[in-house]
C-alpha cells in the first residue's frame, strides 16, 4: 500500500513539474557493472563470486524562489536487474533504526534479480533573512573538509571509497544559520528520528548539533558539538594555505554512553601545477579512526562502539590508520582521469580505483571506475573474517562500472 501511494505521489511530481516553474531539472543515468570476488570470499560463499548488473535513474529536480523562500523537490527512481541485485539483497545488514525519520521510499521489485526503487530525496522550504536563514524538510548537509574521511559529517557522510559523490542522501532536518558581518556563522541541526519508521521520535536516537565557522587570519577554523543517538560528540577543523597549497586538520572527540572515549582526527594537503600540457591537482590526507580495531579481529567479534557507528552511516571500515593519496589529470578538455588509493597503515593493504570522464557534449559524460583491493586475507582490505575459523572474509571486491550521464 505504501508503494502504491508512493508511485502515485511521484507520478504526480513528475507530471505537474513542468508545469510548475521553469527551475526543473534532470539527471538521468545508465549502465553497466560488474564485481569478481576472490574464491574465499563472503560473495563466493553465497554463490555470488562473478555478478553483473544494468542499471537506469532519473533524478528530477525542482526549486522556486517566492521573495525571501526557496522551496526545493527531488525526486528520484533508480531501477536495475542483474546478480549484484541479488547479492546486495544478501548482504543487507540487519534492521536497525532509520537514518531518517519519515519513509519516502517505495520498493516495487518483483525479483530477486531486479530492484525498482523511488524515493523523494529533497522536500524543503527556505527562508533567507539578511542574516538568518532557515530551512526545514528533506535536505543535506556537509561538514568537515576531509577529502576521503569524514569524521566531522556525522549526518549520512559519504563512504571512503564513493566514487559518485554529485548527491548526498537527503535527511529530515531543521536548519538555522545565523551569518556574522565579519563573515564567521554559526549552524544548528536538528535530525529527529524514531525507533522504527512510523514510531515516536526518541531523543536517543536523534541528532541536535551546533557549528561556529570563523576567519582567523589567513586560517579558517570552526567549532561543533553534538548529541548524536544517545552519544556526545565535539570537533574542532582548522585549514589553511602552505605555500602554494592548502591544508585541513580534523580533531574530533567521540564521548559514548557507556563514559569511553573514541578520539579521531586526520590531516590532508592538496596542491594543483601541470604536467606537460596537463593541469593536474594532487592531494593525500592521513586518518586515524578511533573507532578502529585489528584486522585480525573477526567480523562477529567487533566491538559495540564501532558497529553501531558502522550501522548508523558514520564508519565505514574497521581498521585504525590509513593514507589515502589522490589527484586528478586532466588530459584534454573533454577528457580527465583520476586516481585515488587507499593504505591500511596497519597491515599494508589497499584499495585503488581510477575514474575516466569524457564530456561527450555540455550536458553529456561517459564515465568508467574501476576498484580493485590488494591485501591477503584478514586484512583491511584484503578481508576480515566473519567469524573465527570460518574461512570466510568480508571485504571490498573488484569493480567496474560503465555510465552514461546526461542532464536536460
Amino acid at each position: 500500500m505504501r508503494a502504491a501511494a508512493l508511485s502515485a505521489v511521484l507520478l504526480a511530481a513528475i507530471m505537474a513539474m513542468p508545469v510548475w516553474a521553469d527551475g526543473i531539472r534532470v539527471r538521468t543515468e545508465a549502465g553497466l557493472s560488474s564485481s569478481n570476488a576472490d574464491a574465499t570470499s563472503l560473495e563466493a560463499d553465497l554463490g555470488y563470486r562473478d555478478t553483473r548488473a544494468v542499471t537506469a535513474a532519473a533524478r528530477l529536480m525542482w526549486d522556486s524562489f517566492e521573495g525571501p523562500f526557496r522551496l526545493e523537490v527531488h525526486a528520484q527512481i533508480k531501477a536495475a536487474h542483474g546478480s549484484r541485485i541479488a547479492l546486495a539483497s544478501e548482504l543487507l545488514p540487519a534492521e536497525g533504526p532509520p537514518r531518517t525519520l519519515l519513509d519516502l521510499s517505495g520498493d516495487w521489485s518483483q525479483d530477486p534479480d531486479q530492484s525498482v526503487v523511488g524515493v523523494i530525496d529533497r522536500a524543503s522550504v527556505a527562508h533567507s533573512g539578511e542574516s538568518l536563514v532557515l530551512k526545514v524538510g528533506r535536505q543535506a548537509i556537509t561538514w568537515g573538509s576531509g577529502m576521503f574521511f569524514h569524521p566531522s559529517d556525522i549526518v549520512a557522510p559519504f563512504s571512503p571509497d564513493a566514487i559518485d559523490t554529485s548527491y548526498k542522501p537527503g535527511v529530515d532536518m531543521l536548519y538555522a544559520q545565523y551569518l556574522f558581518d565579519n563573515g564567521a556563522d554559526i549552524q544548528a541541526i536538528a535530525v529527529p528520528r524514531a525507533e522504527a519508521h512510523g514510531g515516536a521520535v526518541s531523543l536517543n536516537q536523534s541528532t541536535l548539533a551546533i557549528r561556529g565557522n570563523t576567519t582567523l587570519g589567513s586560517f579558517d577554523g570552526a567549532l561543533f558539538y553534538a548529541r548524536d543517538r544517545g552519544d556526545k560528540v565535539a570537533g574542532m577543523n582548522l585549514s589553511g594555505p602552505l605555500g602554494g597549497a592548502s591544508w585541513n586538520a580534523e580533531y574530533v572527540r567521540w564521548r559514548l554512553a557507556d563514559g569511553t572515549d573514541h578520539p579521531s582526527w586526520l590531516f590532508n594537503i592538496a596542491n594543483f601545477g601541470t604536467l606537460g600540457d596537463w593541469n593536474v591537482s594532487y592531494f593525500a590526507e592521513y586518518f586515524r579512526n578511533g573507532f578502529g580495531v585489528d584486522a585480525q579481529l573477526p567480523s562477529d567479534a567487533l566491538p559495540a562502539s564501532l558497529t553501531k557507528r558502522m550501522s548508523a552511516g558514520q564508519a565505514f571500515f574497521g581498521g585504525q590508520d590509513f593514507l589515502a593519496p589522490g589527484g586528478q589529470l586532466q588530459v584534454t578538455a573533454n577528457l580527465s582521469i583520476s586516481p585515488r588509493a587507499i593504505f591500511s597503515l596497519n597491515d599494508g593493504s589497499r584499495l585503488a580505483t581510477v575514474s575516466v570522464n569524457y564530456a561527450l557534449g555540455d550536458n553529456t559524460d561517459l564515465a568508467f571506475d574501476y576498484s580493485g583491493t590488494f591485501g591477503a586475507d584478514g586484512s583491511e582490505f584484503g578481508g576480515r573474517e566473519t567469524s573465527a575459523g570460518s574461512g570466510v572474509f568480508a571485504g571490498p571486491s573488484r569493480s567496474a562500472a560503465l555510465r552514461l550521464i546526461h542532464f536536460f
